[in-house]
């Protein structure tokens, strides 16, 4: 139960890792956006972030 909650827990950090990562580079692109545009990215790129954390 241990080692499938420890890889299960590995697989969500990746996942995460790889959506910052897209995230940081769209956020580079676009630097003059509204807030709501913004949000809308958050929320296209990182929506299981809050279950993550």
């Amino acid at each position: 139960m241990k080692k499938a909650m420890k890889i299960l827990a590995e697989k969500m950090m990746a996942r995460t890792h790889k959506a910052v990562k897209i995230y940081q580079l769209e956020l580079q692109k676009k630097q003059d956006m509204t807030p709501a545009r913004w949000n809308m990215l958050y929320g296209k790129y990182l929506p299981d972030m809050d279950e993550a954390i």
